[in-house]
């Protein structure tokens, strides 16, 4: 295991240290004019891929697509979910689910695949979310419990996707790696291990093939060995995947998801690290040939500090570390990172099962929401603006929209209204004092922009 060092501090440039954000919940806003270089263009298809449940069988996704439309307005298009099976199987077709409300949160029971060759025997399937037409805007979709509880968001299809979290020393004895492929061309993955002790040789170094609309499990356990930290890259050489992490104990504990983490990074940002009774703790990459030196601020309700004093992280190339994140002032708070290197990183937070896991992410851009929340108690308004000023942390109680059955569960858009600094938000869900859910906000988009075309045309000939 390599050593966590500490070295002397130096300027540190706080990235939300000038900026302050109004959002607003369970309403968008509309769309900030955009500026002149760049032209919108309105959604019109939209994917999103879901995880096998845990422990096999059936599962529950939690869905929304499209925001709340104007009166008189009309929705086109269509969302489903469709089945894709492990590679290699002989299984039953699995029927298309299909999201048929738009603007509602929409819990759909997800059947498992069965098999063809032995009566009543089931396997994990993972899900695409495929929506086309105003369906597809500000679709989002999470694998969630029946209550509604989100425990892990389906991600887009990408071609490098990042984790970090425990290893074996630390309680993760099982990690299972699922790769899923949604489109007609096969995908050729390669999957890179740091640990605290350095790079994991994977395999026979071939890389993994994921056929079309199939899912690929693999176990990661044995490759990672005894270490205590693991970070996990899936790197794509032809085609696209959708990737997700589980890790659980031995003995047939709770199993947790890790976020997907974003691509290493000089600057990150780390939002929803909740007030706990215990002691949260940080998970960093670095990917790269050259060692790291990492300074971390922590952005509270009450202000802005740095957890490690006047110190900085020093760590390894190559190598993945944890380092205790001391009391956060008893508060909720973000994590902004610096580095003179790309890093990686995540947080644990104590809480059911190994706990509950938080991730670098990007700031809300237009709006983002989370589709599965928890049962709720007595209704509360539907929408609310809140003020978060500059270099703070807010926490912003939310219930379920007014005349909402109790125990309903709710979705929540966030909305960074306009003039709004960079905003980065998180939803936490809490079981008394035990935190058993943090779903960071991801940008669920009605609109992207395109650049404009220009009359001209450059060409490198070989």
């Amino acid at each position: 295991m390599r050593a966590v060092h500490f070295v002397p501090a130096a300027v540190v440039l706080l990235a939300l240290g000038a900026l302050g954000a109004v959002a607003q919940l369970d309403h968008p806003a509309a769309t900030a004019a955009p500026v002149a270089a760049t032209r919108p263009v309105t959604v019109s298809s939209a994917d999103r891929v879901c995880p096998p449940a845990l422990g096999g069988g059936s599962g529950t996704v939690a869905s929304i697509a499209a925001p709340a439309q104007a009166p008189g307005s009309t929705v086109s298009g269509q969302a489903e979910l469709t089945a894709l099976p492990q590679a290699g199987l002989a299984l039953h077709p699995v029927n298309p689910v299909s999201l048929t409300s738009a603007g509602a949160l929409t819990l759909l029971t997800v059947p498992a695949a069965s098999s063809t060759a032995k009566k009543g025997s089931q396997t994990p399937a993972g899900w695409s979310v495929s929506a086309s037409g105003t369906m597809a805007q500000a679709i989002e979709a999470e694998v969630a419990q029946t209550s509604g509880l989100a425990s892990v968001r389906c991600a887009e299809p990408g071609s490098d996707i990042w984790f970090a979290g425990p290893g074996q020393q630390n309680g993760a004895s099982q990690i299972q790696l699922d790769l899923m492929n949604i489109d007609s061309l096969t995908a050729n993955v390669e999957i890179r291990m740091i640990t605290d002790a350095g790079p994991v040789q994977l395999g026979n170094g071939t890389g993994i093939t994921v056929p079309p609309h199939t899912t690929v499990t693999q176990s990661l356990a044995s490759a990672a060995g005894s270490s205590a930290v693991v970070a996990i890259e899936v790197h794509t050489t032809a085609g696209r995947v959708a990737a997700d992490v589980s890790e659980g104990g031995s003995h047939g504990g709770t199993t947790n998801w890790l976020p997907n983490a974003a691509e290493p990074s000089t600057k990150l940002v780390i939002p929803g690290v909740p007030q706990s009774s215990g002691a949260a703790g940080l998970y960093l990459a670095v990917p790269g040939s050259a060692n790291a030196k990492v300074n971390v601020v922590a952005i509270t309700t009450q202000g802005q500090f740095r957890p490690f004093s006047s110190q900085a992280v020093e760590l390894p190339s190559e190598s993945a570390s944890y380092v205790a994140l001391p009391p956060l002032g008893g508060a909720a708070a973000a994590l902004e990172i610096s580095s003179n290197v790309p890093v990686t990183a995540a947080v644990l937070v104590p809480g059911s099962g190994v706990g509950a896991f938080t991730a670098a992410t990007a700031p809300v851009s237009e709006q983002a929401v989370v589709a599965g929340s928890g049962a709720a108690g007595p209704a509360a308004r539907a929408s609310q603006v809140s003020s978060v000023p500059a270099g703070r942390t807010v926490v912003v109680p939310v219930k379920a929209p007014a005349g909402a059955k109790s125990g309903s569960p709710f979705a929540i858009v966030i909305t960074p209204l306009s003039g709004s600094g960079p905003l980065y938000a998180a939803r936490v869900e809490t079981r008394g004092q035990t935190v058993v859910s943090i779903i960071p906000a991801v940008s669920a988009l009605t609109t992207i922009s395109l650049p404009p075309v220009r009359d001209s045309y450059d060409a490198v000939s070989p």
